[in-house]
């Protein structure tokens, strides 16, 4: 396996990259979503080929034996007077786009009619093309030699960790690595900023062909999760009702091993509600909005963390048939993180579609719901709003045009709300009353 990997990755040393280096905004908040290229608007015809898929089950032993072929190998070329190129998927933008996923069941195609999906099932989520960047110690960039240096130092680090069994954080590596600027100073010019630990991890992702869980690395999660599920960590024995420990929620781990593979599910739920934020899903869970309504819920406190949807994933997959339902602001960037949960994160390269919820529906706050709302609730949309709105709106026109048109429908109002403008809806509606009604009612795209 790991000399098949190095004949695919390091097999045409020398040959000039299709595209230049990639420069990826590590901060997920803060770029949108919208840069994914909508299905079939590509130049070329028919469906993009997809980048290798991810060994997601690699083990720490295979992870060490490829980390160590390859540098064997790479040293090797340099004893040999040679300068070996290394083959990346690339992470642009353009390198992005959302194709449709197969094997989405019949009863979810025809859920999916309702939700605005088309196509056959109607279910896509964001995918790497085919197209790849070449780093090499002399590139034609000067960041590509310190691309990979930072590459081979991070993967010390990693391949010790793995060794020893330990995991760590991005930014637990990022100070790891600051450390050894008094061992040798190169480390200390190679690493300038967190950013360039989440740079190096990537391209690990994309070199061994697996994801970061397995490289050791976990996330800081900010999840948390309530409501009729019981979660059995099958490594310690030891269940947990998200149910019966207070309204605050159970956390959600950051060791994303550990939720793939060690922790298992017992529900009764009817639906599993996402909400964007931390305030709305304690309101909810105070009023035990889960008896009511049978139902799990989860919120990643606004732009959700990978653990939070990699949690999400598993309890999807362990309930095919659970509907999920996304409750966020009124808002582009509410939309934005409907689509990252929904379609994935372009941040996240190789494994974005490992972690989508290709069946998502978008519950509210919405446009039909806040018609009666007070004019006091709503704001202006800035430039930026605007801007994120016409892209998404135009990314989504056929992977999902339902919510193209509720992202339509912030343009023309030229406004937006965030969901506790639903409080003052007419009526004095309740937000759970409303919710509940929606639900009756079957009212989500």
């Amino acid at each position: 396996m790991a000399d098949r990997l190095l004949a695919e990755i390091f097999g045409r040393g020398g040959a000039a990259s299709q595209q230049h280096d990639s420069q990826v905004d590590d901060d997920e908040g803060a770029a949108a979503w919208d840069e994914a290229e909508a299905p079939g608007s590509g130049d070329d015809e028919g469906e993009p080929a997809s980048a290798p898929a991810l060994d997601m089950d690699a083990s720490a032993a295979e992870v060490c034996r490829r980390i160590v072929s390859a540098s064997l190998w790479f040293v090797s070329q340099l004893c040999n007077g040679q300068v070996p190129s290394i083959e990346l998927v690339q992470r642009e933008a353009s390198n992005r786009a959302l194709m449709e996923v197969c094997g989405v069941g019949e009863n979810e195609a025809e859920q999916g009619d309702a939700e605005g999906r088309s196509g056959s099932g109607g279910a896509y989520v964001l995918r790497m093309q085919q197209h790849t960047q070449t780093r090499s110690l002399l590139g034609r960039h000067p960041e590509s030699g310190e691309a990979v240096a930072r590459l081979f130092v991070l993967l010390e680090a990693v391949h010790q960790n793995l060794l020893a069994g330990v995991s760590a954080t991005q930014r637990e590596l990022w100070y790891t690595l600051k450390t050894l600027e008094v061992k040798a100073q190169v480390v200390a010019v190679v690493f300038r900023c967190p950013r360039d630990v989440g740079e190096a991890i990537q391209d690990a992702v994309s070199m061994l062909r697996v994801p970061r869980s397995a490289l050791g690395v976990t996330a800081s999660s900010k999840g948390l999760v309530a409501g009729r599920l019981a979660v059995h960590d099958t490594r310690a024995g030891a269940t947990t009702d998200c149910a019966s420990l207070g309204v605050s929620g159970v956390p959600i781990p950051g060791d994303i091993a550990h939720i793939t593979r060690h922790l298992a599910y017992q529900s009764d739920a009817l639906l599993v509600l996402v909400v964007e934020k931390d305030a709305v899903f304690q309101r909810l869970a105070q009023q035990r909005f889960f008896d009511r309504v049978p139902c799990v819920l989860v919120t990643g406190k606004g732009v959700p963390d990978l653990a939070t949807r990699a949690f999400l994933s598993c309890l999807s997959a362990c309930f095919p048939g659970l509907p999920l339902l996304g409750l966020v602001d009124w808002n582009p960037s509410g939309a934005n993180i409907l689509c990252i949960y929904r379609f994935g994160s372009h941040r996240m390269g190789l494994e974005s579609p490992h972690y989508a919820l290709p069946t998502l529906g978008w519950l509210g706050a919405r446009s039909s719901q806040l018609q009666q709302a007070d004019a006091g609730a709503f704001q202006e949309l800035t430039g930026r709003d605007r801007t994120m709105a016409t892209n998404l709106s135009h990314t989504l026109q056929h992977a999902c045009p339902g919510w193209a048109a509720e992202l339509h429908q912030m343009l023309d109002s030229g406004s937006k709300a965030e969901m506790e403008a639903l409080d003052t809806v007419a009526g004095g509606t309740d937000l759970a009353d409303l919710l509940i009604h929606c639900l009756e009612q079957g009212d989500c795209i």
